[in-house]
């Protein structure tokens, strides 16, 4: 897929114990109107079939659905969103985004109850009304991916939350290893398992799907910790992605995260996938090597 993604907001009404942006409730602050509308612009009509917007949490945005009626104005074929759905619990509001032409709202969970996901992202009430979100977008019509960020408070009970999303009707269920920055960065040792400990959870959540014949994906994962389990990564070959962040312009998203953002050692040479970037590079600050060196040796399962 060939898409245009915007960030568009740092600023969030949930304050997520490892967001990679620092997002905050209070921080006020949005996008430049005049360096968005030149970004939209000049990539209409050019073979994107879809504008990806996230943040932060851009419904909380003044002048979000005035930016969705630009993108609609500019012959987009589709827009998707990732959100907390918090705002999507009011169904007027989820309707009003769905005519303007969001077909996939991407919905952060993060716990398999209302006190596990209230306590990751700091905010009381966040996962009923996210819930509710998710049933009134899909009552609309449209689809839903939900995201899963695997962190120490949750790992164990991934199967819990994927059964969850299945009686939700979700149509994609996505889960996510800890990218080490920002607040994940800064609360490492609280959020930050190591891959060895949470493995055998995350690939009790895919049994479960395939046993429910539920779509699900796996990212953010080197390659060695997924072994038997490859076919359920992201195949990021298969998406390019040109981003608007801040005042940036990364022109190919995956290829950036892969390249910049990660790291390969010596025991990356005798990996046949010459696709994986390695290790998150703040990942390795904290825990090194050791436990990729002797990935044959653990019992993953």
């Amino acid at each position: 897929m060939k898409a245009i993604s915007v960030h568009l907001t740092d600023q969030c009404n949930n304050s997520c114990i490892f967001c990679v942006v620092g997002s905050h409730k209070e921080k006020k602050e949005s996008v430049n109107k005049r360096l968005l509308t030149k970004f939209l612009e000049e990539n209409a009509n050019k073979g994107y079939e879809n504008v990806n917007i996230h943040g932060g949490e851009a419904t909380i945005l003044d002048d979000f659905e005035e930016i969705l009626s630009l993108i609609q104005e500019m012959n987009y074929k589709e827009i998707s969103l990732q959100t907390n759905a918090r705002k999507l619990a009011n169904i007027e509001y989820a309707e009003r985004l769905c005519l303007k032409g969001i077909k996939l709202f991407v919905v952060s969970i993060h716990g398999k109850n209302a006190m596990q996901h209230d306590n990751i992202t700091q905010t009381t009430g966040s996962f009923d009304e996210a819930v509710q979100g998710i049933r009134n977008v899909k009552s609309l019509g449209a689809k839903v991916r939900t995201n899963t960020v695997v962190c120490k408070d949750n790992m164990k009970n991934l199967g819990n939350i994927t059964e969850m999303l299945i009686n939700e009707n979700i149509d994609h269920i996505n889960i996510s290893g800890i990218h080490p920055v920002g607040k994940a960065y800064k609360n490492f040792a609280r959020v930050t398992p190591k891959y060895i400990d949470s493995m055998r959870y995350i690939f009790m959540a895919v049994d479960l799907c395939i046993k429910k014949n539920q779509v699900i994906t796996l990212e953010g994962f080197p390659t060695c910790m997924v072994r038997d389990y490859e076919d359920y990564q992201i195949k990021w070959d298969d998406f390019h992605f040109k981003l608007l962040y801040h005042n940036f312009l990364i022109n190919d998203y995956s290829e950036f995260m892969e390249t910049k953002t990660k790291e390969r050692g010596q025991v990356c040479l005798s990996c046949k996938d010459t696709k994986c970037g390695g290790v998150y590079k703040e990942y390795l600050e904290f825990y090194g090597w050791d436990e990729f060196i002797n990935a044959n040796e653990y019992n993953l399962l």
